[in-house]
């Protein structure tokens, strides 16, 4: 398997792999974003992190990026460098497949970053790391979520009742096969 960028450029948005000195802003972000994020993005039933446990979630996603497990990226604005959101791929779910998953940051809303940055994931998902589908899983309820899926291509694949936290959820999982994708 071909390795992943550190970074990647779009035309107003720069991505680049997460490190350990991203841990204040990242931690500032995340709280200014709690309510925003919380009902939505499943790693929020750990917030809030302390600092130190920031960086040492940030060492995990360094790890992972090394073992060409799951591929996390800070998302950035290019004119001003600003932390606008995360964007991912991770290897969870059926072989060939690998999910992206994203969250923006609440004062970043409304400007379609989440999908520029998506958009630039997917030659990394299909042409780099050889993936046959991608998938997005979201809430159902979850309208912004599934509209970047859809913008991009995906088409619902399959609704399912699940249990997270003792309380009933649908998620909606869309699929973008790569003959759709390099159709496009």
């Amino acid at each position: 398997m071909a390795r992943a960028p550190e970074s990647i450029a779009t035309a107003r948005l720069h991505l680049a792999r997460w490190s350990v000195a991203d841990a204040e802003e990242l931690r500032a972000a995340l709280d200014a974003s709690d309510a925003h994020l919380r009902p939505w993005i499943p790693f929020m039933k750990d917030e809030p992190r302390s600092l130190a446990a920031t960086r040492a979630w940030l060492q995990q996603h360094g790890a992972h990026f090394d073992a060409h497990e799951h591929w996390r990226y800070a998302v950035r604005t290019r004119s001003d460098n600003a932390l606008v959101g995360e964007v991912m791929l991770l290897t969870r779910g059926a072989p060939g497949t690998l999910e992206a998953g994203y969250w923006l940051h609440a004062a970043h809303t409304g400007h379609a970053y989440t999908r520029e940055a998506v958009a630039a994931l997917l030659p990394l998902a299909f042409e780099t790391l050889g993936a046959q589908r991608v998938a997005f899983v979201c809430d159902e309820r979850n309208h912004p979520s599934s509209a970047v899926a859809r913008a991009l291509g995906a088409v619902l694949h399959e609704v399912r009742d699940v249990t997270e936290r003792d309380a009933p959820l649908r998620l909606a999982t869309y699929a973008l096969p790569s003959a759709v994708w390099r159709g496009r």
